[in-house]
């Protein structure tokens, strides 16, 4: 009979901890918390794992229900718990203990203080761990619909093809906006054509973020570049120029405008937004940008 109670007691402890991990998962999901922790294409697979927590549960509580009732419901293959309170607490809190502190911590965006570790990509051409490559456009111009000059000021190879035609559409631009859709692309294309691009209008959005050797007039105005989820988060963004930069603290959210001149920072020279406007915004609701390969600009 004791036996009996401790393989019940264990079957619903282990359902409960199978659809609190569920239930957290579909909270991060309603709450659209789930962006902090993952790129959006891969919530669909979080989402199918809930199902997959609620299913098992449910065979927990049945498993539970037969082991109450004095019924044999398995195949004599598996491992009954241990006796040890001590071993069972352990176990079981290796499960239990993530799961409160997820519910119970605040979910947060990655910020200065995790860049100030990682270190901010300033040079996005040449940095391996933030670059991406961008499909062959499906549909290139003919050789008759590009100026010849714009074409020899985008020179390219097979790597860099999708970039140079990036390049060419944004540098017929009045004002460069750089979206959130194409944030990675559009600072990638700059930086490896930016002496094409001195002297263009930009508009882009981000957090505050500073080094410590960096002037008073200097900032950086980067997001968070996510491949597949926080853990490989890298903070990705340009140098800024204003004079009143000091004034604002790291993690501030600002919209700027102004002109890309580019500077040198630690011996290697950088693309700099010199601004000319500079205004507090609230955060995007995707705090963090993702690398698209087939993007094309608008």
């Amino acid at each position: 009979m004791e036996q009996k109670r401790s393989l019940t007691g264990h079957y619903c402890l282990r359902a409960a901890i199978l659809t609190g991990f569920a239930m957290y998962i579909l909270y991060l999901v309603k709450s659209d918390n789930i962006l902090y922790y993952i790129a959006p294409r891969n919530i669909i697979y979080v989402k199918l794992s809930a199902i997959g927590f609620y299913a098992i549960a449910v065979y927990q509580i049945f498993l539970a229900i037969n082991s109450y009732m004095g019924r044999k419901v398995d195949c004599e293959c598996d491992h009954p718990p241990s006796r040890s309170i001590i071993r069972n607490t352990a176990a079981y809190s290796l499960f239990i203990l993530p799961l409160l502190l997820g519910f119970l911590l605040p979910n947060s965006a990655m910020g200065s203080a995790l860049a100030a570790k990682r270190g901010v990509n300033l040079s996005s051409s040449l940095t391996s761990s933030n670059s991406v490559t961008l499909n062959k456009p499906s549909v290139i111009p003919t050789a008759a619909e590009i100026d010849p000059k714009l074409k020899a000021l985008f020179k390219s190879d097979k790597y860099d093809e999708g970039f140079a035609q990036l390049g060419m559409k944004l540098y017929k631009k009045d004002l460069i906006q750089v979206k959130e859709e194409g944030f990675i692309e559009t600072l990638t294309s700059l930086d490896m054509f930016m002496n094409n691009f001195i002297g263009k209008k930009i508009e882009i959005s981000g957090f505050v973020y500073r080094e410590d050797d960096m002037q008073d007039n200097q900032f950086v105005v980067a997001r968070f570049s996510i491949q597949c989820c926080t853990a490989d988060g890298s903070p990705f963004g340009m140098m800024v120029k204003f004079d009143q930069g000091q004034k604002l603290a790291k993690d501030t959210w600002v919209k700027i405008t102004g002109t890309i001149n580019k500077s040198t920072y630690r011996g290697n020279e950088i693309m700099t937004l010199v601004a000319d406007k500079v205004e507090k915004t609230t955060p995007a609701k995707s705090q963090y940008v993702y690398p698209n390969y087939d993007y094309v600009g608008d």
